[in-house]
């Protein structure tokens, strides 16, 4: 008798997901704001910075156990993006 394609591999090769270190996480958010904070334009070109903005800075925020440390990164992150895009304009 056929077993469905779920039985075929089972649980047992399961991979747990991956889960940064939040001493990671916190490390990269730094050097991101450092690099935001020396710049007096945007240290980026438009599609990394479209990438940050879209991607990069939500899914670290994401990754931080305290949910109000990751809204103290978010404020610090947005402080410095509203400063070079008026630096920009």
């Amino acid at each position: 008798m056929p077993t469905s394609q779920a039985d075929l591999f089972g649980d047992a090769g399961a991979a747990p997901a991956y889960v940064p270190k939040p001493e990671h996480v916190r490390n990269a958010l730094q050097s991101l704001l450092s690099k935001m904070q020396a710049a007096e334009t945007w240290p980026w070109g438009p599609a990394m910075v479209r990438l940050h903005r879209e991607r990069t800075f939500a899914y670290l925020c994401e990754r931080l156990p305290d949910r109000e440390e990751a809204a103290r990164w978010r404020a610090l992150i947005e402080a410095e993006a509203a400063r070079l895009d008026a630096a920009g304009a």
